[in-house]
């Protein structure tokens, strides 16, 4: 998407497009402007703010805006006290966690502006012991006391919990023979109030970022009551009621994120979509009706990408569905880039990055491989990186668009809308076999070249531009557009001898000004016709654009480049 699609071609200089519409008239009176969107690093390799800081500009150096931080704090014995525990009776202490505050203070980044702390249940407290929960509520509460003064966005809630005795699942619970299901639900509704009261006091303003929320239990329900069948045997079938707790209290200006961990298998853009249609529309099955406006509001649609599935995953095995749903085309890394972007239409700001076998940065997580993501995806951070690129992603999103009118013409036997005249150059002008109609050329002094019609070499047919012995030259066609429109372009080129071919792109604006972009193959094409294929998008003022077939450095008539199937076709949203 958006470059050369064979190996040997790659766009240069292709980031200046964006520069183009830097003097947009648009005025910052009209709305607020695009929300943004961030790229969250979660996994084994999750840094400690220890190693947080020690690494600061190397993981600055990545394309997330944020990690996911554990903290290795000791209590006075030296025992280990993890927050991935926050259902325990047991009380903590503020000071065991000073020196993990001060750690944080000193790794606060301009860049990192999205760094959560890791939290989550850990083994089952019961739900009516009134004791055990005192200690879990201020849990929660120095959790959120160590996010604000370690200037963190908030906490990262992961609520899975060991088999043996899951928070959240009532079959689990200690006092089930006593308590119904409704009782349990009740109560859990209580604590998560209680919970909320404690976080806002602390933080009012974080973001509760959930590995996964009631997305959890609502995915499968295909149109049934997702409430269905919950009593039974679903180990977080009380997880829902903790979460309208969350809502009873939750402040207007405090955000929670449905992370949609279930999204790991998926990569194309339909799949997110239902991720994200469960979050805003059947999950609200589980929310009480009180709750619903406030959810609707302040409750965003996240989503995964699982990183190991990149990496090989057996074909029984659900990730893989990464390389079949749809069949991969081209390299994993182009799928992890295209992930990201298809990811980011569907959520309200968070994509985040589940990895578990190698690292992104240094580690002292004794799971975690030695070889980074790199190491075993070349691109990897790259494709990340170009994803969350605006630019990028919106020059997919219209070629995204012109495959399927292209398809759609294809269905109904219409024709595609080609801005290019005589682009299979089938044609010469009238009474000239050499000259050929629609185009001009040009040749800069002592370029000596020969730029004619070939009449019996083509791609598909008879006809083609050809260029030969010439030192820098080109066929051109100034053509019509609309300002601010997308625009595919598409050439077929073949190649004899030595050369470089290029291919000039002449954006006229309205004062009458000019900017040329100009692709060059990264080696020239020799094997047979190759397609150069590209997303362009006209300048806010633009009037015109002017095509220019070009050639450099051939040194003799033995070296010969053609240029046919010319296109530049409009993109029109389906």
């Amino acid at each position: 998407m958006n470059k050369f699609t064979t190996p040997v071609f790659a766009l240069v200089g292709w980031a200046i497009f964006s520069a183009i519409t830097d003097a947009s008239p648009l005025t910052n009176d009209i709305g607020g402007g695009p929300a943004p969107k961030k790229l969250i690093a979660v996994g084994w390799d999750s840094p400690s703010p220890d190693i947080l800081l020690a690494n600061l500009k190397r993981i600055e150096e990545t394309p997330f805006s944020g990690v996911r931080v554990q903290l290795k704090t000791k209590d006075h014995e030296g025992k280990k006290i993890t927050l991935r525990n926050l259902f325990t009776a047991v009380p903590w202490k503020e000071e065991w966690f000073q020196q993990d505050i001060e750690l944080l203070q000193k790794a606060k980044s301009e860049k990192l502006t999205d760094n959560f702390l890791s939290v989550g249940p850990g083994p089952a407290i019961d739900w009516f012991d009134d004791d055990g929960w005192k200690q879990v509520v201020e849990h929660f509460r120095l959790a959120a006391r160590i996010a604000k003064e370690g200037s963190l966005k908030g906490l990262i809630f992961d609520p899975e919990t060991g088999r043996a005795a899951p928070a959240f699942s009532y079959l689990k619970q200690s006092q089930r023979e006593k308590y119904s299901f409704a009782e349990y639900s009740a109560k859990a509704r209580e604590r998560g109030r209680q919970v909320m009261e404690a976080l806002r006091r602390e933080y009012p303003d974080m973001t509760i970022f959930t590995l996964f929320m009631n997305s959890g239990l609502a995915f499968g329900s295909l149109g049934s009551d997702p409430r269905d069948g919950i009593e039974g045997s679903h180990h977080y079938n009380l997880y829902p009621a903790f979460v309208n707790g969350w809502l009873d209290t939750l402040p207007p200006t405090m955000t929670i994120v449905d992370g949609a961990e279930y999204a790991y298998p998926h990569s194309s853009e339909i799949q997110y979509l239902k991720h994200g249609n469960a979050i805003r529309n059947t999950t609200i099955a589980f929310v009480a009706p009180e709750n619903r406006a406030k959810y609707r509001a302040q409750v965003q649609v996240g989503l995964a990408i699982y990183m190991d599935a990149y990496v090989g995953a057996p074909i029984e095995n659900i990730h893989s569905d990464v390389f079949m749903d749809p069949p991969i085309e081209g390299r994993l890394v182009d799928r992890l880039q295209s992930a990201l972007i298809s990811a980011q239409e569907v959520v309200d700001q968070y994509v985040w990055v589940w990895g578990e076998q190698y690292r992104w940065w240094p580690t002292d997580a004794k799971r975690v491989q030695p070889q980074s993501w790199d190491d075993i995806l070349p691109g990897a951070s790259n494709a990340l990186r170009k994803g969350m690129d605006p630019e990028e992603r919106m020059l997919a999103r219209a070629d995204r668009e012109f495959a399927i009118r292209e398809r759609k013409l294809a269905l109904r036997g219409g024709a595609i809308d080609n801005l290019i005249q005589n682009g299979t150059f089938g044609s010469a002008a009238k009474g000239n076999s050499i000259t050929l109609t629609s185009w001009t050329t040009n040749q800069a002094k002592g370029s000596d070249g020969v730029l004619r019609h070939d009449a019996r070499f083509g791609y598909r047919g008879n006809g083609s531009a050809r260029m030969e012995g010439a030192a820098n030259a080109a066929f051109s066609q100034e053509v019509e557009i609309i300002p601010y429109r997308f625009y595919k372009l598409r050439i077929r080129v073949r190649q004899m001898g030595v050369g470089q071919p290029e291919i000039r792109v002449r954006w006229v604006t309205q004062d009458g000004n000019d900017t040329t972009k100009i692709f060059t193959p990264l080696q020239s094409p020799r094997d047979g016709w190759q397609l150069v294929q590209t997303v362009l998008h006209a300048p806010w003022d633009g009037t015109k654009v002017i095509l220019e077939l070009a050639v450099k450095d051939q040194r003799s008539p033995d070296d010969v480049i053609w240029f046919d199937d010319v296109e530049l076709i409009p993109i029109r949203v389906n």
